[in-house]
């Protein structure tokens, strides 16, 4: 059984946190029945379509470092929307220095089993020890693109290094998709050599802007394709993780 999955960015800017933020939102309302937290396991604070969150890697850096965690006030403090909870990352410029990949690693070993599912956003900057501690402790990672030539050079660039460290890569996600770009789910299986069914397209939303300004998911809004891509990516979620359905009055 998978339990932590994230979303990795190519290239900084490929729109990691909203598309983790709409997956979890999703795959929280699709199986009511089970608790999923999102983490920003990244410099910035990653909510910015989630303003009101109550908890963040940054009040808990002290309590990592000395192994002191009281997971029951983080799970308390990070609820967000019904079975949906939430941690911002740091927002303070230079915290790399204050994170290692152990404390990311060590939170997400005693969190995860006050959870059922586990999204990370560890945006694209791989040196940051929340970052890395996430792409570590992943049973699945989904590698985020945009359709730039840019974002996959960046990526080839790196892949020695993705492969050197043995992360769990199993998917790839063009987000943002316009259709008529060149860079189409066949030309990106071909380039990346993976099997079809690993690379998924997100729809370019007309309300990407009115949602930074709004402050919202753009889930919030009327946009049927955009929610449909998001539904295939919450249900592979879902099915990696191959939890089982439980009577949702168990939990009631």
């Amino acid at each position: 059984m998978k339990k932590i999955f994230t979303f990795h960015g190519a290239d900084h800017k490929c729109g990691c946190s909203m598309l983790s933020q709409c997956v979890a939102e999703r795959v929280a309302q699709k199986r009511g029945d089970l608790s999923v937290l999102l983490l920003h396991a990244e410099e910035s604070e990653g909510c910015g379509y989630a303003p009101m969150v109550g908890e963040s890697m940054e009040r808990i850096r002290p309590y990592l470092a000395d192994r002191l965690l009281d997971i029951g006030d983080i799970v308390k403090k990070s609820e967000y929307k019904d079975n949906l909870y939430v941690i911002a990352g740091t927002d303070r410029p230079g915290s790399s220095e204050s994170f290692h990949p152990d404390m990311a690693q060590y939170f997400l070993k005693a969190v995860s089993d006050s959870f059922d599912i586990v999204i990370c956003d560890s945006g694209a900057n791989i040196e940051h020890g929340l970052s890395l501690g996430a792409l570590f402790s992943s049973d699945l990672i989904y590698v985020v693109f945009v359709q730039q030539e840019s974002a996959f050079k960046r990526y080839e660039w790196l892949r020695p290094l993705y492969e050197k460290l043995a992360l769990n890569i199993g998917g790839y996600v063009i987000n943002r998709f316009i259709p008529q770009s060149g860079y189409t789910r066949d030309y990106v299986r071909r380039r990346l050599k993976t099997k079809r069914d690993r690379v998924f397209s997100v729809k370019e939303s007309a309300y990407g802007k009115v949602a930074e300004i709004d402050e919202k998911s753009l889930l919030a809004y009327k946009d049927g394709a955009f929610a449909r891509d998001i539904d295939v990516m919450a249900d592979d979620i879902i099915a990696q993780a191959d939890v089982p359905e439980r009577l949702l009055a168990a939990n009631g």
